[in-house]
């Protein structure tokens, strides 16, 4: 079964207008470039990581321009890469000094145990299997985007879902979408509903039920044909909306989104 929406012209132009304020900002320059037009990002093993580190610590707290989750990801060299990681004996703990020394890190102790577990699941032919959808992905940021990319973006977040600790389905979207080669599937939080809610969205829409994949996909369904009609591709339209809630802009040089 699935419900049906009509989207009239007020619809259309609520979706070109955030689009319209935001498109100036960095955060949005940044994901034009990344994920529609611009280089298709190399992704390494190392920046696979480090993005895997980004959606478990986001995850966690809000990761604003200036907070101290964005000031320990940005920080150079990356006290958690993966070339420190698999050379510590005691992995999990390794990480939860480095997240309390750091200062400002909610969740320590949660998220050295997911990182812990998430290490030994891609050294345990994880990174194959990582590595194999990425590169269908690959191929279709190769092309121009259709909406029949989007079954194997979803099948892509599914499998992050399925073999990661700490991976709903929200980051396992955000995942993807952050190493640059997704386009159609929404990472979808409270500040999209709330903006939903602010332009008197038709039906009540709970930040709860978004952990839950079928709701996930029911709510990220209606904003795909809801984008299709006003010609707006899903990653433009939820970065135009994490940018309107973010009182300073992000750096022109960050390298993770």
């Amino acid at each position: 079964m699935r419900m049906s929406f009509r989207f009239d012209s007020r619809d259309v132009k609520a979706i070109q207008a955030v689009v319209s304020a935001n498109r100036d900002k960095s955060f949005m320059r940044q994901r034009v470039s990344r994920n529609v037009d611009g280089k298709i990002p190399s992704n390494t093993r190392e920046d696979y990581w480090l993005i895997m580190s980004m959606c478990l610590l986001s995850s966690q707290q809000r990761s604003g321009p200036r907070s101290r989750i964005s000031q320990f990801l940005l920080e150079t060299p990356f006290r958690l890469s993966l070339n420190a990681c698999v050379e510590k004996p005691d992995i999990d703990s390794f990480i939860q000094h480095e997240l309390e020394n750091f200062g400002g890190i909610r969740f320590a102790p949660k998220i050295s145990i997911q990182m812990e577990a998430n290490l030994a699941r891609l050294m345990d032919g994880g990174w194959d299997d990582l590595e194999h959808f990425a590169d269908k992905l690959i191929k279709q940021r190769k092309s121009p985007p259709i909406p029949e990319h989007y079954p194997i973006e979803r099948e892509a977040a599914r499998f992050m879902q399925s073999n990661f600790k700490g991976f709903g389905p929200k980051q396992s979207r955000n995942f993807w979408q952050s190493c640059g080669i997704t386009r159609y599937e929404f990472v979808l939080d409270s500040r999209v509903l709330k903006w939903l809610k602010n332009i008197g969205f038709p039906m009540p829409l709970s930040p709860m039920a978004l952990g839950e994949e079928d709701y996930y996909c029911f709510v990220s369904d209606i904003l795909r044909d809801w984008c299709a009609r006003a010609n707006v591709l899903p990653c433009v339209f939820d970065a135009a909306i994490f940018s309107s809630y973010d009182l300073e802009d992000w750096p022109d040089d960050a390298p993770v989104y």
